[in-house]
């Protein structure tokens, strides 16, 4: 009896099978995409989480190095222009809409106002990226100008000092007509000869001498750093100290949430 009723089962859930089974199938493809898209939701919010830690963990590393520019004499501008950007992509701003509900509203905030700090200190980074790219260019437009300014004078004065062979003639002619002294003559007379053989012709190599000379000592003088003064304004210093001041009173990686979105990352604790 108990072998019959087994069977009387088995062909109960056969007969089910037979007319169940797109049913069926329909049911087992669906759960098996549920179950695909669940997975790879976890993953994706694994990944994400990483890449927010892993930012926080870089800016705070960043954060520390620029307080390293600071000290009793200002911001060391020279060494903080030379700095790579603090920040291209700001990964807690693209993602943060998927732990909005997984992380408590304080740490939700102090993430918030970290970011904020680091934003506005690559704010004044900028800001000082450009005055000081705007002072290149103007040193090196003023420096085309004084250059520019000798090429014109130079010019001017080696042309005025050229003297046509016609009026050397004339010259020597006058002058020979008027004095009597055969070695004075003789003398004034090669002089002029010599002026007038020489001068024409080497106009060029008397620009080249004097521009050259002038300019040796302009970029000399230019190239002092002691003579130009590279001007940053003490604002971009206020600025940051400021910044720098209320984030070190903010509290980011000790926050429940820094530490829920290491757990969610799968990271190991610190």
């Amino acid at each position: 009896m108990i072998k019959e009723g087994y069977i009387i089962m088995i062909d109960i859930f056969l007969d089910f099978l037979r007319v169940n089974w797109v049913n069926i199938l329909l049911i087992t493809v669906g759960a098996s995409a549920i179950f695909v898209y669940i997975w790879q939701e976890r993953e994706r919010e694994k990944d994400y989480a990483s890449m927010i830690v892993l930012q926080i963990d870089e800016l705070q590393e960043r954060m520390q190095q620029i307080q390293s520019y600071i000290s009793d004499n200002g911001l060391d501008f020279k060494a903080f222009y030379e700095s790579l950007p603090l920040i291209n992509e700001n990964y807690w701003d693209r993602y943060k809409h998927v732990f909005i509900r997984k992380i408590d509203n304080k740490s939700y905030h102090n993430i918030n106002k970290f970011y904020q700090y680091v934003l506005s200190i690559k704010e004044q980074q900028e800001i000082l990226r450009t005055l000081q790219k705007n002072y290149f260019f103007l040193k090196q437009q003023a420096i085309a100008n004084t250059e520019f300014s000798y090429i014109d004078r130079i010019i001017s004065a080696t042309e005025q000092s050229i003297i046509s062979p016609d009026l050397v003639e004339k010259s020597k002619n006058d002058f020979l007509k008027e004095n009597k002294n055969e070695n004075l003559n003789q003398f004034v007379g090669k002089v002029l000869e010599q002026i007038s053989l020489n001068n024409p012709n080497n106009n060029l190599d008397v620009f080249w001498s004097v521009y050259n000379q002038k300019r040796s000592k302009f970029l000399g003088i230019v190239n002092n750093n002691q003579v130009l003064t590279d001007y940053s304004p003490l604002q971009i210093s206020h600025t940051i100290n400021s910044i720098l001041k209320q984030y070190s009173m903010l509290e980011v990686t000790g926050t429940d949430g820094y530490r829920k979105l290491r757990k969610i990352a799968k990271m190991t604790d610190k």
